[in-house]
């Protein structure tokens, strides 16, 4: 059986976890994270994680047998069950081979949808959550993921000390009948940024790097004008679902340079 982490959390004595070896004593939050999606893996199962929304994550759903046989899929599909399920609450599933796959829940953003249909709010948590850890070639960086009031996205002081530079934030529904993505930022574009960090970033003021929409700086998009951002618009939509991503003094300026 293989075991897909889909995330890699920051541990106190020792950076992150390989793949296989959860050790959940030595975690500091659940919201330290290292992003690696691909933009190009996330936008080429956009339809398959989009029927996901009609019905409950398990293993014998169409849309999560759809995801399992490629490994962009069971990537995408990783991030998913770990943004909405939480630590202890896994999805077990099988590929056509009968190579059979175990997904870990961590954050706990939506941990219904393994019962039933999410709702609206539930697909905007989990979907702020992928597009908050892709990047455009699937680079590890270690983040920091914010919100005031969900309770899933409580942070340490530890943290909130490490991680000091609001990079930007992230919104959206992936799963509705006509997704959408949406990114702010909090720092201004470089064509340097490269792999860093550029899913909030935009060349020319319309789209991410990573393809998502961009609307601006956040202190316009968004109604909370201070990080964590809060109440960020779409299109004429008002998302209150929003991820704020964190980086280090270190991460910021690298990615300014």
């Amino acid at each position: 059986m293989n075991t897909i982490l889909p995330v890699c959390i920051a541990a106190v004595l020792g950076g992150c976890l390989a793949e296989g070896e959860p050790n959940l004593s030595e975690t500091e939050g659940a919201v330290q994270l290292s992003n690696r999606l691909s933009s190009n893996r996330l936008s080429s199962n956009r339809l398959s994680s989009n029927r996901l929304s009609s019905n409950r994550l398990s293993s014998n759903s169409l849309e999560v047998m759809a995801m399992m046989d490629t490994d962009s899929g069971r990537d995408v599909l990783s991030y998913i069950v770990g943004c909405a399920l939480p630590i202890g609450q896994d999805l077990v599933a099988k590929d056509s081979t009968g190579v059979e796959y175990t997904f870990p829940g961590w954050i706990g953003l939506a941990p219904a949808w393994a019962t039933r249909a999410p709702t609206v709010s539930e697909r905007r948590w989990v979907t702020a959550c992928l597009l908050s850890r892709t990047n455009v070639n699937g680079v590890p960086v270690k983040i920091s993921m914010r919100h005031d009031t969900n309770l899933a996205l409580l942070t340490s002081a530890t943290e909130r000390a490490t991680y000091t530079q609001a990079e930007g934030a992230f919104y959206g529904d992936l799963f509705a009948p006509v997704p959408v993505t949406y990114a702010c930022s909090n720092r201004a574009w470089s064509p340097l940024v490269g792999t860093f960090r550029a899913c909030a970033l935009s060349p020319n003021g319309i789209a991410t790097d990573c393809t998502f929409t961009y609307t601006g700086s956040c202190t316009k998009a968004c109604g909370d004008k201070t990080a964590p951002f809060n109440g960020c618009k779409g299109l004429g939509t008002t998302y209150n679902e929003v991820a704020t991503i964190f980086l280090t003094p270190t991460q910021q300026q690298g990615a300014e340079q």
